[in-house]
């Protein structure tokens, strides 16, 4: 399970899944759809915008579509390419998630597949969760670039 501490922001996942066994949906924009909103439902987000789906045409190696959903605890985004047999995601969340029910949901969508890339980043390290430590953090930050250092 992804655990946040107390010392960052959240935590961000991103994937590239290759050798996709089964690219039917990857371009039905309906499919994708319910995929996004299973997704984030399973990982326990709450949806404030989309899911949005895009096309992206042109040649085969460049052409497909991009889904993002976003959340009150940040966003979960998919690019595929069903002729290259790939998938892009992103999640990334200020709420736990269990990494094994993101991948659980893209088996349910195109069945086996290679994780061919895989990060798991801890984002926003120096992150406060006070809001006058957060702006004390900034106004020191914008300070030190106004005068060079």
């Amino acid at each position: 399970m992804i655990v946040l501490g107390d010392d960052h922001y959240g935590d961000e996942l991103t994937l590239r899944l290759s050798a996709i066994s089964d690219t039917r949906l990857l371009g039905d924009d309906t499919a994708l759809t319910t995929f996004m909103q299973d997704l984030v439902t399973r990982i326990g987000m709450t949806v404030i915008a989309g899911p949005l789906i895009a096309t992206e045409a042109g040649p085969p190696e460049k052409a497909g579509k991009s889904a993002v959903v976003i959340l009150a605890e940040s966003h979960a985004a998919i690019h595929t390419y069903p002729h290259l047999r790939e998938i892009f995601a992103d999640i990334f969340s200020c709420k736990p998630f269990r990494e094994a029910d993101v991948l659980d949901e893209f088996h349910r969508l195109v069945g086996d597949y290679e994780i061919t890339e895989r990060t798991l980043t801890r984002r926003g390290e120096e992150w406060p969760r006070d809001v006058h430590a957060a702006r004390r953090l900034w106004s020191t930050h914008r300070a030190a670039l106004s005068s060079g250092t």
